[in-house]
């Protein structure tokens, strides 16, 4: 996660606590050239090259202040078609067009160097942009290596030095080392949170104690891998790609070390907390052409809305009003046929009903102007705003007749008020039910009152479980439903196999005999089978939902009515808007914009809250995303306290951070927090990232620069001589490097 600076500036534009997504800026001008013939030799000057982190490559003559080239540690070498020629590009560079990113190659396999011509790729262009025109190196080179580097790295190293560019010596030390050398103490702690791996080397008496040492296999870029990772996750559907360079981006402008991580993410179960903690970050997007309406054709349409809405409402009362009039005509004309009974013959009669009427018997037409008459009264009433009229008790007089004084067709009237008079004592039954249960509810409620005044702490206590209880049965009833709705879970399974057994099942309870010949056809493979089963005895659990619904309102009224404590977070509705405003918070931010389904700008947007503090989290605890290994904090306490008192005190004033990840705020407050309980009580602590306030990122390139002109560094120093006696593989020791083999 380091920062790359050949572009100028990485400040973002912000507006609104909105950071904006830079593009990979590309030079427009590309750097030139040192001018080398300028070099003041005099102070015999190297060529410092850090290289031992895979993400940049910082290279200048030890004379310089601060290093002539930093650039990420990518190379697209290709030949242009156009011209003819071999290109070769370096840094960001590489992202010039289509053709030189898809030729980029990576020298480095996590913070192993395996690939030497992409180190000769490297080092071509290092030596032509510090101006170096000549076939031989007349400068020593001084280069930054990983802690415990591999003999055949070093060694393919050396090999290009001496064999290929006619170098005069060559000095490997590792960087964290050199950043270190830069301070005034001769004891402390060098930890560098690099980009693929992180060390922590114990220094004592101006030497790094390598047997102690300790490597964490966790850097900026699994910081990063991780950050993608997670944004994937909360926004699966995200209209673009989002890339490792903009998750690195985003890490590098978002995140930052808590100082009490556990505490700080218990904070963020508040909703008003996850939102201002949240950054949002905005991709680029393609605007759609939008017509923008003034205020005058939003109002005009709005008031269209408002008559049109006005207009329905009429035509619906109209419509009820002509079905009305409608059946209200239909009744007086069969009243008018019921009422010339008294001057025909009963055959006339029962002729003039089926001509004029769809019924056959004078009971039947009866019985339908009786049952209109009511339905009529009870529209009227109900367009006046009326109560509806009581129901009168029907008469039944052929019910209690013997059959043997009726003629047929009184017989089937008979039926019929015998039918008539089960619904209507069944309807009665149903309404005394109610009647009792309406007592019995009172009777409840009295006890309840009763129970409340005398104990309330009991009676709130009870109500709370039964809330709760109604809670928990409503959620295994939605539980069950999103079950039966997956074809594959458990419920449905089941229930398929249920099915299955009684289809096949024949008449007797006697299952059919398998035929042995009868050929699969393949029900149930497809979607659509499974919708035949769905169909099939579906339980209707809707009644079972109000009631719930109905029970749970009443417990919470009564709660929130007379018991102080509870308030309207305790409900169920309290809690889902709760849940929902925490996942909105976390989602889109809770901010005041409200989020806009339509809008593109709101669907390119990225909203990091828990990300910021979980992702830097990850060098402390790398156990949280399954990385076997203890943190940066529990590390470098362990190697502390394995020193006797004396010693650890003198380590203990100088505990100095360097690399990317050091750039990350809130390190020192946090690596405080950490070593404070491990260590001695009340032992003085100092933990700094920079010497002059500085870039952390430089802190290595300025002290081999610094270390370059000393008589150790000259001593040090593998001579053209000494690689053709020894081999590549020869090293000499010094305090900053590596031991020899």
């Amino acid at each position: 996660m380091d920062v790359d600076h050949e572009a100028g500036p990485s400040t973002p534009p912000t507006r609104n606590n909105i950071i904006y997504m830079a593009d990979p800026p590309v030079p427009s001008t590309a750097q030139q050239p040192y001018d080398y013939h300028s070099l003041d030799t005099s102070s015999d000057p190297s060529i410092c090259i850090d290289n031992a982190g895979s993400h940049s490559w910082r290279a200048g003559f030890s004379t310089m202040s601060t290093p002539y080239i930093d650039r990420t540690n990518i190379v697209a070498r290709y030949k242009e078609r156009k011209i003819g020629k071999n290109i070769l590009l370096f840094g960001r560079d590489v992202e010039a067009d289509a053709n030189s990113r898809s030729n980029t190659r990576l020298m480095y396999d996590g913070d192993m160097l395996i690939h030497q011509d992409m180190l000769e790729c490297a080092l071509d262009y290092t030596f032509v942009m510090l101006g170096i025109d000549s076939s031989r190196i007349e400068q020593p080179i001084v280069m930054t290596e990983r802690l415990a580097n591999p003999l055949f790295t070093r060694a393919m190293t050396s090999e290009l030095m001496f064999e290929l560019y006619n170098a005069p010596s060559v000095t490997y030390g590792i960087d964290s080392l050199f950043a270190f050398s830069r301070q005034k103490h001769e004891d402390g702690l060098a930890v560098s949170l690099g980009h693929n791996a992180s060390t922590i080397i114990p220094v004592v008496n101006g030497r790094g104690v390598l047997s102690r040492a300790k490597r964490i296999p966790w850097g900026g870029q699994q910081a990063s891998e991780l950050m993608l990772k997670l944004a994937q996750l909360k926004y699966p559907s995200f209209p673009t790609k989002v890339t490792l360079a903009q998750a690195t981006f985003m890490a590098r402008e978002t995140c930052y070390f808590s100082a009490d991580y556990d505490a700080e993410l218990k904070s963020l179960e508040v909703p008003e907390n996850m939102a201002k903690m949240t950054k949002v970050i905005q991709f680029p997007y393609a605007a759609p052409d939008a017509v923008e309406k003034t205020e005058e054709e939003i109002a005009a349409a709005l008031e269209r809305r408002r008559e049109q809405g006005k207009r329905l409402q009429e035509i619906s009362a109209r419509q009820r009003a002509e079905k009305l009039a409608a059946k209200i005509a239909e009744l007086d004309e069969y009243k008018s046929v019921m009422a010339e009974r008294a001057n025909l013959k009963k055959a006339d009669f029962l002729i003039r009903i089926s001509e004029s009427t769809p019924f056959e018997t004078e009971a039947e037409l009866e019985s339908w102007i009786k049952k209109t008459e009511a339905e009529v009264r009870r529209k009227q009433r109900k367009e006046q705003g009326l109560e509806e009229e009581p129901e009168e008790e029907p008469t039944f007089p052929l019910v209690d007749r013997p059959d043997e004084e009726l003629n047929e067709d009184e017989i089937k009237e008979k039926r019929k008020q015998r039918l008539m008079k089960a619904g209507w004592e069944a309807r009665v039954k149903i309404r005394e039910e109610k009647r009792r249960e309406k007592e019995r509810l009172d009777e409840e409620k009295r006890q309840e009152e009763l129970e409340r005044a005398t104990d309330p702490q009991a009676w709130a206590a009870r109500l709370r479980e039964e809330q709760e209880a109604v809670i928990e049965r409503m959620q295994d009833r939605k539980k069950r439903k999103a079950q039966m709705g997956d074809r594959k879970s458990a419920a449905a399974q089941n229930r398929m196999k249920n099915i299955a057994t009684l289809a096949a099942e024949s008449g007797g309870g006697k299952k059919r005999k398998k035929n042995t010949e009868e050929k699969d056809d393949g029900f149930g493979r497809d979607d659509s089978d499974w919708a035949v089963y769905r169909e099939i005895g579906g339980d209707d659990e809707s009644d079972a939902e109000e009631d719930d619904q109905n029970q749970l309102q009443s417990i919470e009224t009564r709660l929130l009515q007379f018991d102080p404590s509870f308030n309207e977070e305790q409900t169920l509705e309290g809690r889902q808007h709760a849940k929902n405003a925490l996942i909105n918070a976390f989602v889109r931010g809770g901010t005041d914009e409200r989020y806009d389904p339509e809008s593109v700008a709101h669907n390119h947007q990225i909203h990091l809250n828990v990300e910021r503090i979980r992702v830097p989290e990850t060098w402390f605890q790398p156990g949280m995303f399954g990385v076997d290994s203890a943190g940066v904090g529990e590390i470098a306490g362990w190697v502390l306290n394995g020193f006797e008192e004396e010693q650890r005190r003198r380590l203990m004033q100088c505990i100095f951070v360097t690399g990317g990840g050091a750039n990350i705020p809130g390190l020192t407050t946090k690596m405080r927090n950490v070593l404070t309980p491990v260590l001695p009580f009340r032992a003085p602590l100092k933990i700094v990232s920079s010497v002059d306030g500085g870039d952390p990122r430089l802190e290595a390139w300025k002290g081999m620069s610094a270390w370059a002109g000393t008589d150790a560094a000259k001593q040090a120093r593998v001579t053209r001589a000494e690689y053709e006696e020894y081999g590549a593989e020869w090293l000499k020791e010094h305090q900053w490097g590596n031991p020899p083999p």
